[in-house]
């Protein structure tokens, strides 16, 4: 599984997902279609974390590209804001959520700074700290959860590279086990086993497919597979481009 793989199928995904939101506020899908276009929709965010991780790891030596990629992030969240409160909560501003590409920046942004720190637990353990708890902060989509993750890939990318796939994907089951534990503890505001266990009754099932990765995000070669520098530059502004366009559709068919 190459890079322009991967970045294919979390397009395909993602536009499942917010498809899905579009058709069921236009009455256009019933409630069951709607939680099985979600459900698959499921699986974009974790492909999106990896390949953030596998990003970063190929700039981590260039300070002026780290620079770029990090503007660019910024870009793009400002960008995504107003098109995402739209399709996810129907207003030009809703301050109580911000969308997903302001918890990569951070991610990416705690990347760098723990860049070196990888031999140094405590630094490191830190540094994701202070970035899982700025992600809960702002209420950016997926939250603290999100940035353990992309630390969790960039770990185990770091440590991989010699592995089988045998390795890799056990590596990578410990990787989504442990996030999906942190979903549903977080998902019930960090409560106790009961708290936990109601929360996944009534959505934790919701994330159950994120395991269900496993031997994708395993089978990853390293390589980039097909290049387009055309294709690239359409993945990075897929996020707001196509909210935008969802939100003009749902106008149009009011």
């Amino acid at each position: 599984m190459s890079s322009f793989a991967l970045k294919c199928c979390a397009v395909i995904f993602m536009l499942i997902d917010h498809s899905a939101i579009m058709l069921y506020d236009l009455r256009k899908i019933d409630p069951n279609t709607y939680y099985l276009m979600r459900t698959l929709g499921r699986f974009a965010f974790p492909i999106y974390c990896f390949l953030l991780a596998e990003g970063f790891r190929h700039l981590r030596h260039d300070g002026a590209k780290l620079r770029r990629h990090l503007l660019l992030l910024g870009v793009l969240a400002v960008c995504s804001e107003v098109p995402f409160d739209l399709l996810a909560h129907g207003q030009y501003e809703y301050l109580s959520s911000q969308n997903v590409i302001f918890t990569l920046l951070i991610a990416f942004g705690g990347l760098w700074l723990a860049e070196g720190a990888w031999d140094r637990p405590l630094a490191g353990l830190g540094i994701a700290g202070v970035s899982v708890c700025l992600a809960y902060f702002i209420s950016s989509d997926y939250r603290g959860v999100g940035v353990f993750l992309v630390f969790a890939c960039a770990l185990y990318l770091e440590r991989s590279g010699s592995w089988g796939y045998g390795k890799r994907l056990l590596g990578m089951l410990v990787v989504m086990v442990c996030y999906y534990a942190f979903y549903c503890w977080s998902g019930a505001n960090f409560g106790g086993p009961g708290a936990v266990w109601r929360y996944f009754l009534a959505m934790g099932w919701y994330g159950l497919p994120h395991l269900l990765l496993v031997p994708l995000l395993a089978s990853y070669t390293g390589t980039l597979g097909y290049r387009n520098p055309v294709l690239h530059r359409a993945y990075q502004f897929f996020y707001p481009a196509h909210l935008t366009a969802l939100c003009l559709i749902s106008h149009l068919l009011r």
